[in-house]
């Protein structure tokens, strides 16, 4: 009995070792964790083109939206549910508020355009931050905006496409952009294409 015991001790822990090692055959590290080394090798990199095309036709359309008629349907369509603002005078608001404030006319824009747009894309191509120039004539949270502003958005890829995670503006007062490590890559990069 003994010796049963000690058999159908050791066929378990044999198949338990076995069970946590590579698959018989993969090689290809299928059981690695998603930080180890090598796995961004068999991912396709990301077509960062399309995306920045993608974002700046985005943003060039939920200008359009957002001074029309239905902004505050178009906005939550376009934006994720953790969604936070951060306005030109430093406020910090929720998609819910957002979305209240369209739908109220607390915030109602006559005109938006989004102009200087750049988009920097993460590796994995699930994320991306855009930085522009936005010109703005109406009110936001019942406060006057007519300018321009610098705009930072953060972009999520998710199921449904390109959603917005995150907005802030800041008025732009500076006499003249100051050349900057970001704007010579910027200028190198547009080069190399």
């Amino acid at each position: 009995m003994r010796k049963i015991v000690c058999l159908a001790f050791l066929v378990a822990a044999g198949m338990l070792l076995a069970s946590c090692g590579e698959q018989a055959g993969s090689g290809n590290g299928a059981n690695k964790p998603a930080n180890a080394p090598g796995n961004n090798a068999t991912k396709p990199a990301a077509d960062t083109a399309t995306i920045e095309a993608d974002i700046k036709k985005m943003l060039a359309s939920s200008a359009e939206a957002l001074s029309g008629p239905n902004a505050a349907d178009s906005f939550e369509k376009t934006t994720t549910d953790s969604y936070m603002f951060i306005g030109p005078d430093g406020a910090v608001a929720t998609r819910a508020d957002r979305a209240k404030s369209l739908r109220s006319g607390d915030s109602k824009y006559e005109s938006l355009k989004y102009d200087d747009v750049r988009v920097r894309v993460n590796p994995e191509g699930t994320g991306a931050v855009s930085i522009s120039t936005v010109t703005v004539k109406g009110t936001n949270m019942g406060q006057k905006v007519d300018g321009a502003y610098r705009s930072t958005h953060v972009w999520s890829k998710t199921p449904d496409g390109w959603k917005l995670a995150h907005g802030h503006v800041t008025a732009m007062t500076a006499k003249e952009e100051p050349k900057t490590d970001a704007a010579k890559d910027d200028k190198a990069a547009e080069e190399k294409k």
